[in-house]
């Protein structure tokens, strides 16, 4: 069964909501119902009894589940008869219910059924509907139904707030949903009632260590965006000023064709610039990377020793043998991206593909006024006359 069918055509989501909304707008009506008795109190008038109130709240209106699949307490359950107070037939559901409880998982189906019978009797005795709230909050805490924890509990801590349990059982369940402020403001109402109380100290403690361990590497990434930040800023300034290579920013996730390197554009104790370089085969979604393309290297230099006829293998893709240094043709986009250096002027021109030829070198391409580096040079390798390369010369891929 899905959650919407479970829950009359709800989500969980949309039933979360409801839940919350309902038990606000009890807390309002609870204040503003207080302040208008206190008002008929100071007239000397009789206050309006609103007691009941509370029994229309979500909480008490929840399916119960099956009845419990051993039936060895079904004696002390029939004991209940009518003659017995609604205080003595939910204590009774109670012992049932901590009895199951203390029997461990297998039994704690059982043991939510029973609470909730304790919940359905909507006894009057506010203490005791906390502690039975309470108690459905211990076993779903160890089914791991955290959300359900904190909403009992909730509802828990309102009908008694000094039930310690409850905000205990509620501080844990925010502590691994992973709430932490939520977990310490709990720990904190708590310990305003019970100051010294050792379990809420040390969940507080626990919520405490999660949020700095957060902040920390918030900070920690915060400082590692700053420094690489810098540090592109004094390599694009550095490359601008040697040869008017325009540095810019990453057009797209390069590590899929990098291999996951971490390799970056460096400048040797010579000032001599290594390139690493993806070439892209548009046609069949393959690439390569050189991770060294010094600036005297040509295109050719590298290309040959990939493809025929210098190279007697074919590239393992080229199934129809078309990729040979005779018909290889090489491209980059102008201004595919913009410059890191804020102040480099560059002309809008409509972007184009623009062929370099196998015998130019790195350098004269990378300085070319339209040539913005994308983090790392990258290139797209086509191969002459079939139809793909018509399409990409067309830009209609």
């Amino acid at each position: 069964m899905s959650t919407a069918d479970a829950t009359g055509g709800l989500t969980e989501e949309e039933e979360n909501i409801l839940w919350e909304r309902s038990v606000e707008t009890w807390k309002i009506q609870k204040e503003e119902r207080n302040k208008s008795n206190q008002e008929l109190i100071d007239r000397g008038e009789k206050p309006i009894d609103y007691d009941n109130d509370w029994k229309d709240l979500p909480i008490f209106m929840q399916e119960l589940p099956e009845e419990p699949s051993s039936n060895h307490y079904l004696a002390a359950f029939q004991s209940l008869s009518n003659e017995c107070t609604p205080e003595e037939r939910a204590e009774t559901f109670k012992s049932l219910g901590n009895d199951y409880f203390k029997e461990g998982k297998s039994r704690y189906n059982d043991a939510l059924y029973y609470y909730n019978k304790a919940l359905s009797v909507k006894c009057n005795d506010m203490k005791k509907n906390s502690i039975y709230l309470s108690n459905r909050a211990a076993v779903n805490m160890e089914l791991g139904n955290y959300g359900l924890v904190i909403k009992d509990c909730t509802i828990s801590i309102e009908f008694n707030p000094l039930n310690m349990k409850a905000y205990n059982r509620m501080a844990r369940a925010q502590l691994q949903l992973g709430k932490y402020q939520d977990s310490i403001k709990t720990c904190d109402n708590g310990l305003s009632n019970e100051p010294e109380n050792k379990d809420l100290l040390t969940i507080k403690e626990n919520a405490n260590k999660k949020l700095q361990d957060i902040q920390r590497r918030e900070q920690e990434k915060i400082d590692k965006e700053n420094t690489l930040k810098q540090q592109q800023l004094q390599l694009a300034t550095k490359l601008y000023e040697k040869n008017q290579y325009k540095l810019g920013h990453q057009i797209f996730d390069m590590s899929q064709y990098t291999y996951q390197s971490d390799r970056k554009i460096t400048i040797d104790q010579n000032n001599e610039i290594h390139f690493p370089v993806v070439f892209l085969y548009p046609e069949f979604g393959k690439s390569d990377f050189i991770m060294d393309f010094q600036e005297d290297h040509t295109f050719g230099d590298h290309l040959q020793m990939m493809f025929p006829p210098e190279n007697p293998e074919f590239a393992p893709w080229d199934t129809k043998k078309e990729y040979t240094m005779d018909r290889i043709e090489v491209y980059f986009e102008t201004n595919w991206t913009k410059p890191i250096l804020a102040d480099i002027k560059i002309k809008e021109i409509e972007k184009k593909w623009i062929r370099v030829k196998h015998t130019t070198d790195i350098a004269k391409v990378i300085s070319h006024p339209t040539y913005i580096i994308p983090e790392i040079p990258l290139f797209y390798i086509v191969s002459r006359g079939n139809l793909f390369y018509k399409k990409f010369l067309e830009n209609k891929l």
